[in-house]
């Protein structure tokens, strides 16, 4: 029997301002951790300043502070011509927002295409206030939405939507709430909530913890419920993303015909601002128990087929993936080809121009191949599967 999800109600949005001045910044909602070791315990992390948004961001740094006290740090770049289309471009877990503006790849096509990205910095990651109880479908109301009020993106304008790893569960969320919106979706690796996987008889993600971060506390260990935030944050923050991990890259196959050096940019411009402002937020905000949990839509059920249908799609995911499952990216490709092109054939390892979609204006190109989370990293940071779904 397919699972009853009942959506859950994000809070009323209201009017934003961009780059609230430091001055104007309300008191930010001391919200307590879950035994994250560089809060003391449980303690709430230290307010997010104007000051160190600037310090650690960029020419394309933007932020608002929401009604609730909450800072959204994003970034824009690309066209800034008026008749741009809109990007969303989404991070993956323990990366910035940042990282895309500084990829030239990606800057340089967004160019070429007049297309204006826009990368939000998920919650508890770089700038953005931790948010540790929140639920995937609220996040693209509660933090997208005043982005894109902020920015003075018109209510009814077509988006487009890109994530990477973590960032594809976000992208999912911009799918369900804009989805007579939505005209492209690039799903990287992509993965689903745990009810949906065990409903479809796909395999779970096998990596990180099983806390859900319901609760303050001053104990590393909660009884029954094995999840102790320090060995969370030296095994499996630390350890992968130290700012030396990125010179894995170079051992990457054709990684030398990228043509710079993603691996100081992700260094540097992306694992190092994922920290910027502590560990505290990405603890809480990272573990799998919660955020794969409870979505509150359907990735699914609740997007109508008849939006689905329309819709441009790429899904890129690799072979024998513990962090994003094969099988899961093996369902997309075929329940998206399946409603996107036409006979619902499955167009994979092909050129854009080679896929045949449906007579509603959908398509679905596949990339698949060897190498787990890594099967497609070359293509992302030489901005080849950007230019992809740009000229899906």
């Amino acid at each position: 029997m397919p699972i009853q999800v009942t959506p859950v109600e994000a809070p009323e949005q209201h009017e934003m301002k961009t780059c609230p001045d430091q001055a104007n910044l309300k008191p930010q909602p001391k919200i307590p951790g879950n035994g994250c070791p560089c809060a003391c315990c449980g303690g709430p992390p230290a307010d997010i300043t104007v000051e160190n948004i600037k310090k650690n961001g960029n020419a394309n740094v933007r932020w608002i502070q929401k009604q609730d006290g909450r800072i959204i740090e994003y970034y824009v770049y690309g066209s800034e011509e008026k008749d741009a289309r809109v990007l969303i471009q989404l991070n993956g877990s323990m990366g910035s927002a940042k990282f895309f503006s500084e990829m030239p790849s990606m800057t340089s096509i967004l160019k070429e295409k007049n297309v204006k990205a826009i990368s939000v910095n998920i919650a508890g990651h770089g700038f953005t206030s931790g948010d540790p109880m929140r639920r995937m479908g609220d996040w693209a109301k509660c933090d997208v939405e005043p982005v894109l009020q902020a920015e003075g993106i018109p209510n009814n304008a077509p988006l487009m939507v890109e994530g990477s790893s973590f960032g594809t569960s976000h992208a999912q969320s911009v799918m369900h709430f804009y989805q007579d919106r939505v005209t492209h979706v690039s799903l990287h690796v992509p993965a689903i909530a745990f009810e949906f996987s065990k409903e479809l008889g796909l395999k779970d993600i096998s990596e990180g913890l099983t806390g859900t971060g319901e609760y303050a506390t001053t104990c590393f260990l909660k009884p029954c419920n094995c999840c102790s935030p320090i060995v969370f944050c030296c095994c499996s923050v630390c350890m992968p993303m130290s700012l030396g991990g990125a010179d894995g890259l170079k051992k990457l196959k054709g990684y030398e015909e990228i043509g710079f050096e993603a691996s100081e940019i992700m260094k540097h411009h992306s694992m190092a601002h994922s920290f910027a402002n502590g560990l505290h937020g990405i603890v809480y905000n990272s573990l799998l128990g919660q955020l794969y949990r409870n979505w509150g839509f359907h990735p699914f059920n609740d997007i109508k087929v008849e939006n689905v249908e329309k819709m441009k799609i790429m899904v890129s995911y690799g072979e024998k993936d513990p962090s994003s499952p094969e099988s899961h990216g093996e369902y997309m490709a075929n329940y998206y080809s399946e409603k996107c092109n036409k006979g619902g054939k499955l167009f994979k390892n092909v050129k854009p121009e080679e896929v045949v979609g449906n007579d509603k204006g959908g398509k679905c190109l596949v990339n698949h191949g060897p190498g787990g989370h890594e099967a497609h990293f070359v293509p992302f940071l030489k901005g080849e599967l950007l230019r992809k779904i740009l000229e899906l």
